[in-house]
């Protein structure tokens, strides 16, 4: 099965929101435990938690590896649904656009889950 573009896409995206999100680690970058409505856990830890989760799961994703569709998609129905509650709350654009690129990542894992037939013996092998 030919490998489509936008998979990729998604993949390389979560790769470097990953990565933003371990910089802002250094940079001082706004607060995600604020966002994610857990004020309680420390901002490093929820950055490290996402940061650690996004990278190789970008990978996975871009190698269209088994199952790896599937957490794509939960975690984008979980951002979907936060991004949904901060627009109603605040009514700003940022989580407006998360909110559309959200659905947007819902519709192609949905339509191009056929592509993930990989195991992880293939990224082994590479």
């Amino acid at each position: 099965m030919k490998e489509s573009k936008i998979v990729t896409f998604i993949g390389g995206f979560y790769i470097f929101g990953g990565i933003i999100v371990l910089l802002s680690l250094i940079f001082n970058g706004s607060g995600l435990n604020m966002i994610f409505n857990v004020p309680n856990i420390p901002d490093y830890i929820v950055k490290l938690l996402v940061g650690i989760i996004y990278i190789p799961l970008g990978y996975l994703y871009i190698n269209r590896i088994k199952n790896s569709n599937w957490i794509v998609l939960a975690l984008a129905i979980i951002f979907f649904c936060i991004s949904a509650s901060l627009t109603t709350e605040f009514n700003t654009q940022p989580f407006i656009g998360n909110l559309i690129y959200s659905l947007f990542v819902i519709i192609v894992t949905i339509m191009r889950r056929k592509e993930f037939i990989n195991s992880l013996n293939t990224i082994m092998k590479k």
